[in-house]
Formats: C-alpha cells, sequence, structure tokens
C-alpha cells in the first residue's frame, strides 16, 4: 500500500479528515504506533487563540450513515498546539498534516508560521460551512483562496493544501485559484451545508445548522474531486461519504491519490 505524497514515501493512501478521531496529540500519536493504514495524520483545525466551540449537542445521525455537524472549530489555540504537536514521534513513513484557520490572511500566517515547525504539511481550513466568518466565508471567493494560499507559502517551508467546500457555483475556479497561489495539493471536500435536522419539532444540534457529511454526499464528493482533477496538476485528497473500497475505487477515477474515511468510522472499535 506504499504511496508518495508530496515528497514523502507513506505507509498507505489514507487519511481521516480534520475533526474526526485524531483530535488530540495522545490520539494521534497512537495511530501513528499501531495503526499504518492511515497514511495521513490530519489535525483539528487550528486557530490563533483557543476557541471553546459550540455546547452539545455537535453531532446528529438523521439518517443511516448520514450525520449533521457543528463544533465550533474547538481547539486550544496554535501555541498550546504547537506544544502538543512538538511531542509526537512521527515515523518516517507518515504524514502529519496540521489543519489551520483564521479570520484573515494575516492570521493564518501567524498560525501557520507558529504550526509550520511541528508539521509535514499545513492544511488551509477554507471549507467550514457553519463558524461565522471562517473557513467556507473564504473559501467561496477564488481571489481570496489565491491570496491566503500564496502568503501561507510565503510564510514556511512545508508543503500548503487548502481544504476546499462544495458550496460553491464552480469548485474548480477556486482549485486552479489556490494552485495559482502555490498550492502543493487539495483536499476536498468539506461538509455540505449547512443544513438542519429536528426531532421533536426543535433542532437537535446546539448550532442549529451544521455541516452534512456521509454516504448521502457521495456523489457531489466524487463531482467535485474529478472537476478539481481535471483543472489543476497536483495531488487531490479526496473525502465525502466513502464507506467502501468501490468508493475508494471511484475516488481514485476520479483522480484522487489519497482517500479520507470519516463518518464511516462511528460505531468502530480499534479492533474492527
Amino acid at each position: 500500500m506504499k504511496t508518495e505524497f508530496l515528497g514523502k514515501s507513506l505507509s498507505a493512501p489514507f487519511t481521516i479528515p480534520s475533526g474526526i478521531v485524531t483530535c488530540s496529540a495522545p490520539i494521534i500519536q497512537a495511530f501513528f504506533d499501531q495503526i499504518p493504514e492511515v497514511g495521513v495524520l490530519t489535525t483539528k483545525s487550528i486557530g490563533p487563540t483557543p476557541r471553546a466551540g459550540y455546547r452539545e449537542p455537535i453531532l446528529s445521525q438523521y439518517s443511516p450513515g448520514n450525520f449533521v455537524n457543528a463544533v465550533g472549530l474547538t481547539n486550544p489555540g496554535a501555541e498550546r498546539s504547537a506544544e502538543l504537536m512538538a511531542e509526537l514521534n512521527i515515523p518516517e513513513d507518515r504524514f502529519l498534516l496540521v489543519s489551520i484557520f483564521g479570520g484573515s490572511v494575516e492570521e493564518y500566517v501567524e498560525v501557520a508560521r507558529i504550526m509550520a515547525p511541528h508539521a509535514d504539511g499545513l492544511e488551509l481550513n477554507l471549507s467550514c460551512p457553519h463558524a461565522k466568518g471562517y473557513g467556507m466565508a473564504m473559501g467561496q471567493d477564488p481571489d481570496l483562496v489565491r491570496e491566503i494560499t500564496a502568503a501561507v507559502k510565503a510564510a514556511v517551508d512545508v508543503p500548503v493544501v487548502p481544504k476546499l467546500t462544495p458550496n460553491v457555483p464552480n469548485i474548480a475556479e477556486i482549485a486552479k485559484a489556490a494552485e495559482q497561489g502555490g498550492a502543493d495539493a487539495i483536499c476536498a471536500i468539506n461538509t455540505l451545508g449547512p443544513g438542519s435536522h429536528y426531532s421533536h419539532g426543535a433542532p437537535v444540534l446546539s448550532n442549529g445548522l451544521g455541516g452534512m457529511s456521509g454516504k448521502g454526499v457521495l456523489p457531489i464528493a466524487l463531482k467535485c474531486a474529478s472537476e478539481i482533477a481535471e483543472a489543476v496538476s497536483i495531488p487531490v485528497i479526496g473525502c465525502g461519504g466513502i464507506s467502501s473500497a468501490d468508493n475508494v475505487r471511484s475516488f481514485k477515477g476520479a483522480g484522487a491519490s489519497i482517500f479520507g474515511i470519516g463518518s464511516a468510522l462511528v460505531g468502530m472499535t480499534t479492533q474492527q
């Protein structure tokens, strides 16, 4: 299962998308030590300052294999996150992809400079659909995507991987802007929406709205991955709705070379 990705020979071509399972340093280290099938370890998104995020409930399964979530970019801030990442022992055949976010170009650069010394690459969260003023709010503007990508690339010496939102009329245009800004790869896609899930007449999520993930987003994710792969000449991390080996083959056919497994992990244990 060896695969080449951004200068490293990896144990396997799989990752877990940001914010799912690998949300703390001890869990990331456990994956490094025990689960070689995950070649790319993607962290939860890290911002310039600590964020408590939303109160529970933050995740709801609205039908089998389909979810809405609104975590609220919970994180301890860049300085503390850098301390935690510095303690990790990263094997030669794994890739630590640190996801970062900011509310401005300057904040992205600030966080990037703090986290880059402890990362094999930086994922730019330009796609979170439910945190006002962050993520998707920036990732829908190709000029801003290009500017953020270029600014981070100029500030660090590790690969930069923008993560794109499907909630745009032309995702190929956004991908091209990221490549023009110097992106080394593209991650696609983040969650759809936001959407709502009601129970007994009231929204389940404390935020009311949340990003949609799971099996139902697979056709959109494949469409986006294919359009991106045709538009750019850099690697594509494909994620969104993968729950079987055939889904992985579909993403490979669409042009992805790394495959993100997220919602399908719900209910699994380390023995499965």
